[in-house]
């Protein structure tokens, strides 16, 4: 084998290469890894998001609910006045035709 042949073939190998990267199987192989790529890439990132940004659902619970227990339990049953009451029935009374009022 002399040095045109071998220089042949290696072009020739090259050149197939070239076609097997631009070729169909060679774009899906490539949209796949990237596919994967990025993925991988989003949940690394959702798992570290979720480690540092951890929040304390026990402590934010109390937080939040703990002031409108108390609030509620100072509250305190007051009974309505027989002039409030008549106010309330001419209120409803008076805006009984009107449902925009």
């Amino acid at each position: 084998m002399d040095k045109k042949e071998k220089g042949l073939k290696e072009q020739i190998g090259i050149d197939m290469v070239v076609k097997a990267r631009s070729s169909r199987r060679g774009f899906l192989k490539k949209a796949i890894v990237g596919a994967v790529a990025v993925t991988a890439t989003a949940a690394v990132a959702k798992k570290t998001g979720d480690v540092l940004l951890k929040e304390d659902v026990q402590q934010a619970y109390l937080n939040d609910v703990l002031p409108g227990d108390q609030v509620l339990a100072s509250r305190q049953y007051v009974e309505m006045t027989a002039e409030e009451k008549k106010s309330l029935v001419a209120n409803l009374q008076k805006n009984y035709k009107n449902p925009e009022a």
